[in-house]
């Protein structure tokens, strides 16, 4: 099965570690500058509960996000990769909440990349 991988990277002085990551597990990836909603409501001070607890993330030097998108091949491969990527950005721990959010959706059909059945 053919996974898409997503990172909405808040921390954005960790680009260059995920990129490392995702090259050492021999895996590519799209990086593209965005903005979430959370930034937004709060330039407009719209008062919502949720992201209360962002507010000085958001406000920061660096309000905008990274968004990475990585297309793998391979289960284990994709797990591999989950797995490090949260691992370098303290995603389990307590305190590094916000710091970034990851998901994966199963891609039906991908076009355009030679897929390798053997790998």
């Amino acid at each position: 099965m053919t996974y898409a991988l997503f990172l909405i990277l808040n921390d954005v002085d960790k680009l260059r570690d995920i990129h490392k990551i995702l090259y050492n597990l021999g895996c590519g990836a799209t990086t593209l500058d965005s903005v979430g909603m959370g930034k937004l409501l709060l330039e407009n001070n719209v008062d919502v509960p949720v992201f209360a607890g962002i507010r000085k993330l958001i406000e920061g030097d660096k309000p905008y996000n990274k968004t990475m998108i990585s297309v793998i091949h391979n289960e284990e491969k994709m797990h591999a990769a989950v797995a490090a990527i949260k691992k370098e950005l303290k995603m389990d721990t307590v305190n590094k909440k916000g710091v970034g959010y990851i998901f994966v959706l199963p891609v039906i059909e991908c076009h355009g990349y030679k897929v390798d059945d053997d790998k």
